[in-house]
């Protein structure tokens, strides 16, 4: 016991915590070990992120300290005798480049020093918002705004970037684990399918000059859903159950850990189902994903995810007109609308280490999306009418005075036909594979450290595209034409059947080259693409359009070294960081035919296809980020030139000419427990946005003259955008509450900045808002934690959008009115672990 006691006191212990870098959270399960020492020692960090090692001989040691996902750190300790040595490490994240699942590490390793901003919303981010969709995850993120749509799920996700149009994301690119997932990303990128919630770790978004290593788009920026790898040794696995207001109820399961060390392959299950915040506007889905990692050696690895998602909406185009607003917000009296969703998907990623200097990647993606979206016509009616028992309410033409509703027409026509149309499905099925294959290299460039990464993908996407009518309301096999075939007379098309397929090949070069404190990150895109078309109801006609685009870019950062920020700060390590780089939106006759008004029967010219020229910009940054013990910060100034815009849902069907957007975003976290202890984490984002069109000229939805918008303002891009947050956990007693207030500013629905609305509610701007959110996590042990969360507390009601209107087409069929924004939603979450 002597010999014992003595050797204690001649040994010394190191106690630390390990912090994310990018938002300061603790990081549990990080393994800590002695490196050069006699004899293997380490340990793991707890649920708080915390560490104890004892039994160290004085002296100076190295600690490694690790975490997947995150860039390994090395720090040298003097361990004092009989001592305790307190340290705290920040892990800075490896997978903020979107190269993909990274199972055996990369040659060039994390980038600490992004050329460009980007934002990450990391798993504990999620876990305290708990939101429904990834939609709302995104709110704490600068320069990036959501528009409402209908339903609760956000599967039609509508986000955009730094005064983009963000109707559907489709000026976005949008990833999961760095392979597209929009329906075809070519020739039809709007977002009819986002994964759910619960199967994503961490979301990224790049805005810089690194958004060209990914395409087609490269305009707005790159959204990257990040889900978690197989990682468990033993059996085990998560059981979450959600219940919560307005018949939500979520179910997720995962397992997995039964494999052996070389083969681990993991299960999850989601079940979730809605009855929505408006009447008629339930949704049930079911998702499953299957995935195995794989190790060959220390120098192969191979990953596989395999996914199938059903999902049932009843969801409407049919938004509300003023008096409906103000006087029944919920009101839906369309139950007969429903949209369904069938997706299958694989998503393989294999990594081969050539050598210290050299790793390949290489991804495999395939996947089937069958839509049909089925739905009622709508008409207006007066609204004293169809509310009267004793009144039969008619259809009215849309320039009718006084209070209006918008209905279906079954609700007020009877002996319907197919020249109504009363009931029509768009019908879609899209098929989209690739391969893409990318080498990175470790190298000298003018005797300096260099990355050089080469990347190369081969597409191909094809998008079938039927429109179907049907006589009865309800029933869902329709016809494209009026007519008998047999006969020798005319057939009257009142449908549409096209098929766009797209092939494409794509190249890139980026180079990374650090010269001291600068890093310099030259890239270059080719896309070469060919999209073709084939209208089967006009004789099979065929189009086609072949195209070659260069997309270079060039970012840097500087590191500006430490700087002392006085006493309550400490020191913070600042970095200047800019770019820019040429943006790309291939041009789509698909697109604009379908997200316009118009139906591509409807549209004169539609049969032979638009002529539009690809959308093109030059995007500009400069930005300075840093941080410190308190936290960090990051403030950029943009600039975007886009040329020859092209308007979904507008009165032109014709390039725009030229608008511009620039503004300020800004992030800031200061950890209050590091100024002062009984203080929360405060979490602010802000976005300035100006946005205006340099020249254009479209049909005035007034009186349809010629109409110059030059200096008009860019629809749904509001001047001003925050998120403010505070967070304070209660370590000794488990409990973490937090609170997060939003606003959004006014902005446009039109290019004609329209002020005075209409009776019918598609025209005219949408008003600022706040939405006051709030949560309580309560961890009872390692493996049972409780969450409450309470979204939009006050039941706030505010216009959420006009999202699919127009002013130039009043009619109750072709613009929806007011989209209301989500109501109060309170869930309970409880989640375990095994």
């Amino acid at each position: 016991m002597p010999d014992a006691a003595a050797q204690a006191d001649r040994d010394g212990r190191v106690a630390g915590h390990v912090l994310t870098a990018a938002d300061g959270r603790p990081l549990p399960n990080a393994t800590v070990g002695l490196v050069g020492g006699a004899e293997p020692r380490g340990t793991t960090t707890d649920r708080e992120g915390r560490f104890l090692l004892d039994g160290l001989p004085a002296g100076t040691v190295s600690l490694e300290i690790r975490h997947v996902g995150y860039v390994t750190q090395t720090r040298s300790v003097r361990v004092r005798a009989g001592r305790r040595t307190t340290i705290t490490v920040e892990l800075e994240s490896a997978t903020v480049e979107l190269a993909g699942l990274q199972i055996t590490g990369t040659s060039q390793g994390a980038r600490a020093a992004i050329p460009g901003a980007a934002s990450k919303v990391d798993a504990a981010a999620l876990e305290q918002m708990d939101p429904i969709g990834t939609q709302a995850a995104l709110k704490h993120v600068p320069g990036v705004y959501g528009l409402t749509d209908d339903g609760m799920t956000q599967t039609r996700m509508s986000v955009g970037i730094r005064g983009l149009q963000p109707r559907r994301t489709q000026r976005v690119l949008v990833m999961e684990d760095g392979m597209p997932i929009q329906p075809a990303p070519y020739v039809f990128s709007p977002l009819y399918y986002n994964p759910p919630i619960e199967r994503i770790e961490e979301i990224e978004v790049i805005k810089g000059s690194s958004t060209i290593r990914h395409g087609p788009q490269t305009m707005a920026g790159v959204i990257n859903y990040v889900t978690s790898r197989p990682q468990r040794r033993s059996p085990g696995g998560t059981v979450e159950l959600t219940p919560g207001t307005n018949g939500y109820v979520s179910a997720f399961g995962e397992l997995g850990g039964f494999g052996t060390d070389n083969v681990r392959p993991q299960v999850q299950l989601l079940f979730k189902r809605g009855d929505g915040f408006r009447q008629n506007n339930d949704f049930r889905q079911f998702n499953g994903t299957a995935k195995l990692r794989a190790n060959f050696g220390e120098s192969r690895s191979l990953y596989v995810k395999v996914n199938a998602d059903y999902e049932r909406l009843n969801a409407t185009y049919t938004g509300l007109t003023p008096y409906t607003f103000r006087t029944d917000p919920d009101f839906n009296p369309k139950d007969d609308d429903l949209y369904r969703i069938y997706r299958a998907s694989l998503g393989t990623v294999y990594n081969r280490r050539y050598s210290d200097a050299v790793q390949g990647t290489t991804r495999l993606y395939a996947n089937v999306f069958h839509r049909p979206w089925w739905r009622e016509k709508d008409v207006f009616v007066e609204a004293d009418a169809y509310r009267s028992p004793n009144m039969d309410a008619e259809p009215v033409p849309p320039n009718t005075p006084g209070p209006l509703m918008r209905v279906g027409i079954s609700a007020v026509r009877d002996n319907l036909t197919l020249d109504d149309a009363p009931y029509f499905g768009n019908v879609r099925t899209f098929y989209v594979t690739g391969v893409e294959h990318s080498l990175g290299i470790q190298h000298k460039f003018l005797g300096q450290e260099a990355d050089l990464e080469l990347g190369g993908r081969l597409h191909w996407e094809r998008f079938e595209d039927n429109r179907k009518i049907s006589d009865e309301v309800g029933v869902r096999e329709g016809v494209f034409y009026k007519g008998d075939v047999s006969d020798s007379g005319p057939v009257t098309i009142i449908g549409g059947s096209s098929v766009y397929e797209t092939r494409a090949l794509s190249l890139y070069a980026l180079e990374d080259v650090q010269w001291g404190p600068l890093r310099l990150s030259p890239g270059f895109r080719l896309e070469v693409f060919e999209q073709s078309r084939i209208n089967r109801l006009k004789g099979s006609q065929y189009r086609d359009q072949t195209s070659v685009v260069p997309l270079p870019g060039l970012g840097f950062n500087w590191n500006l070294g430490t700087a002392d920020l006085g006493a309550a700060l400490g020191e913070s390590n600042a970095r200047l960081f800019g770019g820019v780089h040429r943006g790309y939106t291939p041009p789509s006759s698909a697109t604009f035919a379908i997200v316009g008004f118009d139906p591509p029967s409807a549209t004169p010219g539609a049969d032979e296809g638009f002529d539009l020229k690809a959308e093109k910009s030059w995007n500009s940054e400069l930005g300075l980020r840093g941080r410190s013990a308190a936290g960090q910060f990051e403030v950029t100034g943009f600039y975007l030139y886009v040329e020859d815009l092209v308007g979904g849902r507008t009165r032109f069907q014709q390039n725009l000419g030229v608008v511009e957007s620039y503004g300020l975003e800004t992030r800031t976290r200061i950890r209050g427990g590091a100024v002062a202890g009984p203080l929360p984490t405060l979490d602010v984002s802000y976005t300035y946005l100006q946005s205006a069109v340099v020249q254009g000229v479209i049909t005035s939805a007034i009186d349809g003259a010629p109409e110059d918008i030059s200096g008009n303002e860019l629809p749904a891009a509001p001047n001003h955008t925050a998120t403010v947050g505070l967070t304070k956990t209660f370590s000794d007693l488990g409990l973490t509450l937090s609170t997060d207030l939003s606003y959004t500013g006014r902005f446009y629905t039109d290019l004609e900045n329209l002020e005075q609305t209409s009776n019918r509610g598609e025209r005219g701007p949408v008003p600022a808002h706040t939405v006051l959110d709030a949560g309580a996590t309560y961890e009872y042990s390692d493996a049972l934690s409780v969450q409450l969360t309470a979204k939009n507390v006050t039941d706030n009601v505010y216009i959420g959008s006009r999202l699919h209107s127009n002013p130039g087409q009043p009619s109750a069929n072709l613009s929806t009115g007011i989209i209301p924004g989500a109501r109060r939603q309170i869930n309970l979450s409880i989640q375990y672990d095994f």
